[in-house]
């Protein structure tokens, strides 16, 4: 296969297909999706197949570690929400404004919510684990409406892990 072309690997899930995808450069990205190459990468079911076996073990319900996985690049803010975030351990949440306070900003709750939005690894860098004050689910990849199908990704993930709120 091309290695200079963007290539996928769909993981069929109970709440939809979930993308890795691989740039021409090697960076990993994954996210939920319904447009199988509608970005114009190609389909590679051997894609990445270490993670890959990973990633299906772990929607199975199994506890997996994602350590060896870099933590993406973005801004020096959202980088340490992402640092902190993959520190919270399965099973556990954190407040956005708690992540906020670890990454420096105290009363940047919604800069780390921001962060979360624009996480390019979920489940790797786990956001879902990431919820509102008093333990309510709000937001997952840019929804609020506590019935869109993105919360209902956070609610399973959550389920999957059995989270319980710290």
């Amino acid at each position: 296969m091309d290695t200079r072309t963007t290539r996928h690997r769909i993981f069929d899930t109970p709440v939809g297909p979930f993308f890795l995808t691989c740039g021409p450069n090697g960076a990993v990205s994954a996210r939920w999706d319904d447009e199988p190459g509608h970005d114009g990468s190609r389909h590679d079911p051997d894609l990445q197949p270490e993670l890959s076996g990973r990633l299906a073990r772990y929607f199975s319900g199994e506890a997996v570690d994602f350590d060896d996985v870099a933590t993406p690049r973005g801004t020096a803010f959202r980088h340490r929400c992402w640092v902190h975030c993959r520190a919270v351990p399965r099973g556990r949440t954190l407040t956005y404004g708690e992540l906020a306070g670890l990454a420096g900003a105290d009363r940047g709750a919604q800069a780390a919510g921001q962060a979360m939005r624009y996480n390019p690894l979920p489940v790797i860098v786990p956001c879902h684990r990431i919820i509102a004050a008093g333990g309510r689910l709000l937001g997952y990849n840019g929804s609020a409406d506590p019935l869109s199908p993105e919360l209902g990704i956070k609610r399973w993930l959550l389920n999957l892990e059995r989270s319980t709120p710290r």
